[in-house]
């Protein structure tokens, strides 16, 4: 694992502790970290070996997100399988498709999750704290604790965002 990797899930651990509500405890969002890192390292060898290819890797109150791009559906198998392995896991959502990461604009999805969490935050009756949002090619990924109600509406939000081509719901409902 990088250093670069290292600082990302030390950020995201301690940016998580401040930023989620008491609904997610401190172990988990420690082990949420833990789980990242397990899986960067073994993503981490399938990318090398597989070029070329993207595998980013998102962990919410022990469900993991994986998306990118890879070159092949076999790859993309081959990630899920690997990562069966680790017992913390409740549940995968490999979201990972067959394509070139070099035709993906990050500048383009950066800018939709911006506009995604800010009229997350705008928006009445929703607590965007306890939604995490992740774009990829222009897919938003919505992870957290919510209710169906705030999980419907967190989705039709993000789906009414210029550029947004697919809303994922990965939530765990509270309700």
């Amino acid at each position: 694992m990088t250093i670069q990797q290292l600082l990302r899930a030390s950020t995201i651990a301690m940016a998580a502790l401040f930023l989620l509500p008491a609904c997610t405890t401190f172990g988990t969002v420690a082990e949420d970290s833990s789980i990242e890192s397990r899986v960067l390292t073994l993503t981490d060898a399938i990318e090398a070996k597989n070029k070329p290819s993207f595998i980013g890797v998102e962990s919410h109150n022990l469900y993991v997100l994986i998306y990118g791009q890879v070159p092949s559906q076999a790859v993309k198998n081959q990630v899920s399988n690997e990562i069966r392995g680790i017992p913390e896991i409740r549940k995968v959502f490999n979201e990972l498709r067959v394509a070139d990461p070099n035709k993906v604009s990050t500048m383009s999805d950066t800018w939709i999750t911006t506009k995604v969490k800010s009229s997350l935050a705008a928006e009445k009756g929703l607590d965007s704290k306890r939604i995490k949002v992740t774009t990829e090619a222009g897919e938003v990924f919505l992870m957290g604790l919510v209710t169906r109600e705030e999980g419907d509406k967190a989705a039709l939000v993000a789906r009414n965002i210029s550029g947004v081509k697919k809303v994922v719901k990965i939530f765990e409902y509270i309700n």
